[in-house]
């Protein structure tokens, strides 16, 4: 099965619409930020509290990113996060989803890993504000086809190493941030009808046909056990 986290409703509709608004403002760059590092905005104070909530010990620093759809383009096909400059293909210690906005499309996490030629299983996880997603950060994922409205913030935790070429955000004024009771979400297994899309790794260049569930409501996730539609007659 997927090893995952998932939260709802982790911190309040005051601090989602000010985090949505500099989310917006510093842009969809890859940033760093380090442990004790004095944050630069409300993103990165944010992201400095998140890990002391969701994770322990020591880190060497948090690469992140807002994930705004550009215009026309609104899916980010299956791909694994790495140190793009590292030829050893390193992966981060985990990957996290932060979402400000309620989707109707959804983030696609599998169990796939370098070296597999498609997922085995997959776990649709469809946004709300202040929901989160925590999985390792050796599995293909996909941001899945949307309406071009999703804003989201994504993390790589990296325990050890520091990838080449990042730098800190703008600096932003901001203001004290809310954090709600976490609410732990447990998947639903998913029995009901599929309709099917095909998807490229990017990074494999291997392609696969992936069943989605066609009943879902906006804020559920939803484990797909057998993700590969069966061949057999």
């Amino acid at each position: 099965m997927i090893s995952c986290r998932i939260y709802t409703d982790i911190h309040y509709a005051s601090t989602n619409a000010k985090l949505l608004l500099q989310a917006k403002e510093i842009g969809r760059e890859n940033f760093w930020i380090a442990p004790g590092s004095k944050p630069c905005n409300m993103v990165e104070d944010y992201i400095q509290q998140y890990y002391k909530k969701f994770f322990t010990g020591p880190y060497k620093g948090i690469e992140y990113w807002v994930y705004i759809p550009p215009e026309g383009n609104t899916i980010d096909g299956f791909h694994f996060d790495k140190d793009e400059n590292d030829p050893q293909l390193t992966h981060p210690d985990w990957i996290t989803c932060i979402n400000l906005t309620y989707d109707t499309c959804a983030t696609c996490v599998s169990d796939m890993e370098y070296g597999d030629i498609k997922p085995k299983e997959v776990l649709y996880t469809y946004g709300d504000e202040g929901k989160t997603v925590i999985w390792p950060g050796d599995y293909a994922w996909s941001d899945m086809a949307g309406t071009g409205e999703e804003v989201r913030i994504y993390l790589n935790i990296w325990k050890e190493r520091r990838p080449e070429g990042l730098h800190r955000s703008k600096v932003i004024d901001w203001e004290p941030i809310e954090w709600n009771m976490l609410k732990k979400q447990t998947p639903i297994e998913y029995q009901g009808e599929y309709f099917t899309h095909t998807h490229m790794c990017g990074d494999t260049f291997d392609t696969f046909i992936l069943r989605e569930p066609v009943n879902t409501s906006a804020g559920q996730s939803y484990l797909v056990p057998e993700a590969i539609p069966s061949t057999r007659s």
